[in-house]
């Protein structure tokens, strides 16, 4: 079988994309059009340039997470020049360059829509999709400026649609709307800083915007969603509190999406089988 994929962003828990992948290849599901979003993105690039499910995992085990931090830039916590030199280590430089046509969103903060990337250098373009608000600093490209493309478009099904006629997969890795916030904090403000981004080391003020980002994007993903309907749906059974930087837990995140894509091609297949009423 043949599918366009669509890859959802959610930080560490889009690791789980790497299990989705394990099972296709498991099953002889062959991606011929890739679109993704922040995580989704990324590792949707890897797919479109033929890299294999464990050589993925292998890149992002290696990857050690001061290596794609820095502090230039404006507009956000975090540069994203690391990010870039990172990406470029394993992916051609521009879309052109990759086997299988591929497309990432960002949104266009100025004006606050959606922009598509489809063509030239990869490495901004992945930079932007997965560009926090607030958190990591905006992309300059094209006289606009662009930020993750999770705030409006985080599983983008309606862009492999334009791609292909064939099925659509589609991963959900969102946080949840209803992610329980650690309000409690009694660290001082230089321990706050110390590791602002370890696992359940989140400053509040961290927290909240975390928590303000994840909220519309999870209720909005889920109205694109129902309206788009994907002829399979993959959303892995990762728990509520997995949060986008804990990539520490990605035998976890990779685990379920495994996991939860073999049910949905079992159930896919099923309905294939029944005889129509």
């Amino acid at each position: 079988m043949k599918v366009g994929l669509a890859l959802g962003g959610g930080g560490a828990r889009g690791l789980a994309h790497i299990g989705v992948l394990r099972a296709l290849e498991e099953r002889g599901v062959e991606p011929v059009a890739v679109a993704g979003c922040s995580m989704g993105g990324i590792i949707g690039a890897f797919v479109a340039n033929g890299v294999a499910s464990e050589q993925i995992r292998t890149a992002f085990a290696d990857l050690q997470a001061f290596s794609i931090f820095d502090w230039s830039g404006k507009g956000g916590l975090i540069g994203g020049k690391g990010i870039e030199k990172q990406i470029e280590r394993f992916l051609p430089r521009r879309f052109e360059e990759l086997k299988l046509p591929f497309r990432t969103v960002a949104v266009d903060i100025q004006a606050g829509r959606p922009y598509v990337f489809f063509e030239g250098e990869i490495a901004p373009a992945l930079r932007a999709t997965s560009a926090i608000p607030g958190m990591f600093t905006p992309v300059e490209h094209d006289g606009r400026i662009l930020v993750d493309g999770g705030l409006l478009n985080n599983v983008p099904i309606g862009e492999v649609r334009s791609m292909t006629t064939r099925p659509i997969l589609a991963v959900d890795v969102t946080v949840p709307a209803d992610r329980e916030l650690l309000l409690d904090d009694d660290r001082s403000f230089l321990e706050k800083l110390k590791a602002p981004f370890q696992p359940g080391q989140r400053p509040l003020l961290v927290e909240m915007l975390m928590k303000a980002y994840e909220i519309p994007t999870a209720i909005l993903n889920d109205v694109r969603t129902a309206a788009l309907r994907p002829e399979l749906l993959v959303k892995p059974r990762l728990h509520r509190d997995h949060k986008m930087e804990e990539f520490g837990r990605m035998d976890e995140a990779i685990e379920a999406g495994y996991r939860r894509t073999l049910e949905a091609l079992d159930a896919y297949e099923a309905d294939a089988q029944r005889p129509e009423r």
